[in-house]
This record gives structure tokens, C-alpha cells and sequence, in this order.
């Protein structure tokens, strides 16, 4: 994580407008401190159970406000107030859904954990559906499925239930509400034009600049799609790239994404005998990673609870 921001930190100045990117430069500060002290603080008053009820305690106030807003306006899709868009809200409620999964095993002992937890993955789930992302609708599936093989729980009586289930919701969502924001997003499938033009735009700008350390960090908003698609561009600036590798090719370059993939790389294979903690982390990377390319998955809020999760999952000092 300390190559990441010196790579990020020597952008800044060989990017096309560094001014911008010293305004982007404290998100990135951000999560690095955040991960540095839950990772090597003396934290012997907290376990990490607490953490997580905690964590769990302050989104179900926000999904529960989010819902609020969601029913008494003229709101399609639900998203997070504290976290931002869709998109956002998205990939921090599959956050909160993957530690409610895999750590409900580890903390069932108590009753009213169980509860807590089942709770959270119902809401999580309620959520993902009500903000009708199509990143994290067609990942949902991917997301339990490699659940099921890293807990050795891949069953085909598993797997017929979960279908029948998904089938049975699309159903009667489709049924009262076939013009549902929802059923849209769906009947749209992986077709987005405008997204893939800002894909090839990314890469394009990339070759364009310093491959190795890229644009520098916020820089995204200088490029327009048009420049390389004239009269035939869907949209203009890129300002989010829509894919978390891209976005660390153009504006960190071969080298931000090089360490950022070292990063995730050192948590995924990391040796945990904790069946529970192993799966989890594990599946926390996944899913980063699998958003990771149709979104942003490593930036801003929902950055901040994943280093939260696995740097007090790293300190000796937490209880596990």
C-alpha cells in the first residue's frame, strides 16, 4: 500500500494537471491511513465482532434512510446518503453483504448475533435489488456461487434453491411491475455503448500519456470520448472510467496498478487456518476485483470500510 501512494505521489507531478490531482491526492491519503492505523494500532480495547456490529449498526440506519427517501419521492433507485451514487451505495452494500455472509458462522454462538446477521444479509440483499445496479445484479450470483466453493458448501440442492428463488423474485417483481426500474436495468443486460466508448477512450489516453505512472490521479475529467470519436461520441468527459482497472491504468499507469493488484494479491492468498475469516477475506477481494470491472470498487467510502475490514482483520491487538 506504501508503493501505491509513492507511485500515486510521483503521478501527481508527471500527470497532465497537477492541480487537480493534489485535490483528489487526500482520498488516497485517506484510505492508506485509515488501513495504517486499523492495521497497527493498539486496538486490545476492541474485538473484531464489535467492529463489525458497529459497521452493521451504522448502515442499517443508512439503508433504513435511504429507503425513507426512496418510497416518500419521486426516487427510482435506492442509494446511500453518506455514501453517494448508485453505483457507490452499490459496491459498499455488497461490501456489507459479503462480511454478513461469511461471518455469520464465525459469530452464531450468540443469539442475538444470528439475528443481527441475518438480518444485515436480508437487508444487504433488499438493497443491492432496490439500487438496481447492473454491476452488482449480475454479480450477486458470481459473488454467492464462489461463496458456496470457497466454504465447500457447493451443493446441486443449494444451487436449485437459489435459482428458483431468483427466478421466483424476477417473477413477481416482473409480474406487478414490469416497467419496474429494476426489470429494466435487467432486460439491458451487459449492452452499454457508452460505457465501452469510455473504456476505449481510457486506453487510447493512456498510450497517449506516461504509461507508467499514468495521468495522474483525478485527471479522468480532462479527457473527452469525443476526441476520439467526433460526432459519433455518446458522452464527453470521462470523469469515471467505469472500471476499476482502467482507471488505475490511465491514472496511475502500469505501476499503480501493478501494486494495487499486489495489494489485493497479498490479502487473497494469504494463510489464515480460520475457515470463516479465510473465506471472507477471500470473497471481499473477489468481489472488489469481479466489480471492479464494470465500476470503480476501490475509491472513497466504500475503499474505506474495505480497509477497515482487513486492516483490523491484520492487528494482533483485535480479538478475532
Amino acid at each position: 500500500v506504501m508503493f501505491h501512494l509513492a507511485v500515486v505521489s510521483i503521478g501527481i507531478w508527471l500527470g497532465i494537471n497537477y492541480q487537480e490531482s493534489l485535490n483528489q491526492y487526500m482520498d488516497v491519503i485517506h484510505i492508506a491511513l485509515i488501513f495504517l492505523f486499523f492495521r497497527e494500532a493498539n486496538l486490545n480495547f476492541l474485538s473484531y465482532e464489535r467492529i463489525i456490529q458497529l459497521i452493521f449498526i451504522g448502515f442499517s440506519l443508512a439503508v433504513f434512510a435511504g429507503m425513507y427517501l426512496l418510497f416518500s419521492s419521486s426516487l427510482h433507485r435506492l442509494e446511500l446518503h453518506s455514501v453517494g451514487s448508485i453505483n457507490r451505495s452499490a459496491v459498499y452494500i455488497m461490501y456489507v453483504f459479503v462480511t454478513a455472509l461469511c461471518l455469520f458462522d464465525q459469530y452464531k454462538e450468540k443469539k442475538l448475533n444470528r439475528l443481527f446477521f441475518l438480518f444485515v444479509i436480508i437487508l444487504s440483499t433488499i438493497s443491492l435489488l432496490l439500487g438496481a445496479s447492473r454491476m452488482a445484479i449480475f454479480s450477486l450470483p458470481l459473488v454467492i456461487i464462489f461463496y458456496l466453493i470457497l466454504a465447500k458448501k457447493l451443493k446441486l440442492k443449494i444451487i436449485t434453491l437459489l435459482s428458483l428463488m431468483t427466478i421466483l423474485i424476477l417473477s413477481i417483481l416482473y409480474y406487478f411491475n414490469p416497467e419496474s426500474f429494476i426489470i429494466t436495468k435487467i432486460a439491458k443486460g451487459f449492452n452499454d455503448p457508452h460505457r465501452i466508448q469510455i473504456w476505449e477512450a481510457s486506453v487510447i489516453a493512456w498510450t497517449e500519456n506516461n504509461l507508467w505512472f499514468g495521468i495522474g490521479v483525478g485527471n479522468s475529467i480532462f479527457i473527452d470520448v469525443s476526441d476520439y470519436f467526433n460526432n459519433k461520441a455518446l458522452t464527453t468527459n470521462i470523469d469515471n472510467t467505469h472500471n476499476l482497472y482502467l482507471d488505475m491504468l490511465l491514472e496511475r499507469g502500469l505501476f499503480g496498478l501493478m501494486t494495487f493488484l499486489g495489494f489485493m494479491y497479498s490479502f487473497f492468498f494469504i494463510k489464515e487456518k480460520n475457515t470463516n475469516l479465510r473465506v471472507f477475506i477471500r470473497l471481499l477481494v473477489f468481489s472488489l476485483l469481479l466489480m471492479g470491472f464494470a465500476n470503480i470498487t476501490f475509491r472513497y467510502e466504500f475503499a474505506l470500510l474495505f480497509v477497515t475490514l482487513l486492516g483490523s482483520y491484520l492487528n494482533p491487538s483485535i480479538k478475532k
